[in-house]
């Protein structure tokens, strides 16, 4: 009895020793854990984005062909109505010449008038003989004025095929022009999609112009950040690596929220960059200064 007694004493004092040990090891001091500080979104005061060109342009011909002539090359700074590209255009050219020709023939018209002069003078004369004494009859009266009067209309139907002639010639240039791709805009050429010898489409993309006519700012900005800014509120932005200070014109304010995010996108509109500031250069804006 002393034995198991004894045993069961040793048992629980062994119990009592782990539990208390237990006890002071978890309240002993661990190691000091640092639980970084996110600043919510609402409270960023820098965003950043990129510069943007005004607008990034497809462009093509309404009619196909091969290409002839590829007059720019990638990198190039274009003016606008600058020509960029030509398709072959032999037909087209002979097709305005000839109009051209067509139209400027006026051997019909001074034929035409000829003619009415004579009658005029024919019918004036009969018309005078028959007041004075009767010396024709008045069939014959009515013949000579019957002739000026479809000479006249000779004429005007001549004046109305050289409209028409004329129109032909504006309507042959049309369609040569249309094989000539003129830059619409100020801009940069990104990207050659086909070159010279190669077939085109009808309103297939032939290259890709960056409208440089404006550099652009668009940046995704907090919705709670957004609730003072309006289209045309002067900006400064910070681009580039050097953070140049540049003032620009808010001109797009999104009028919906993304749901996911809870940003907003804005473009502003820089305003007499400089020429090192280039579409796809990073920048930046300060909120707290709007």
């Amino acid at each position: 009895m002393r034995m198991r007694t004894s045993a069961r004493v040793w048992q629980w004092g062994g119990w009592l020793v782990l539990g208390m040990a237990g006890s002071v090891w978890a309240q002993a001091p661990g190691p000091t854990s640092i639980t970084p500080s996110i600043k919510p979104l609402s409270e960023e005061v820098t965003v950043k984005g990129i510069t943007r060109c005004a607008a990034d342009l497809s462009l093509g011909l309404s009619v196909p062909g091969r290409i002839a002539n590829l007059l720019v090359q990638e990198g190039s700074v274009v003016r606008p109505g600058e020509v960029l590209l030509h398709l072959d255009r032999g037909p087209e050219d002979l097709e305005v010449q000839r109009r051209f020709a067509q139209w400027q023939g006026q051997a019909e018209m001074v034929t035409a008038k000829a003619r009415v002069e004579t009658a005029l003078v024919q019918a004036e004369a009969a018309r005078k003989i028959y007041q004075t004494n009767q010396g024709i009859s008045r069939e014959d009266l009515e013949n000579r004025e019957l002739a000026l009067a479809t000479t006249r209309s000779e004429v005007e139907r001549l004046k109305t095929v050289k409209e028409i002639e004329r129109l032909d010639y504006l309507t042959a240039k049309e369609n040569l022009e249309r094989r000539s791709l003129r830059a619409p805009t100020r801009g940069i050429v990104t990207k050659l999609i086909k070159f010279q010898g190669e077939s085109l489409q009808a309103n297939e993309a032939a290259l890709r112009l960056c409208d440089i006519s404006k550099v652009m700012f668009v940046v995704n900005v907090p919705a709670a950040r957004t609730e003072k800014l309006v289209a045309g509120a002067m900006v400064e932005v910070l681009v580039g690596l050097d953070a140049v200070k540049t003032k620009g014109r808010l001109t797009f304010v999104s009028p919906v929220v993304d749901a996911a995010s809870g940003l907003r996108e804005i473009k502003i509109e820089l305003i007499n960059p400089g020429a090192s500031v280039r579409p796809g250069v990073p920048a930046s804006l300060d909120l707290s200064k709007l």
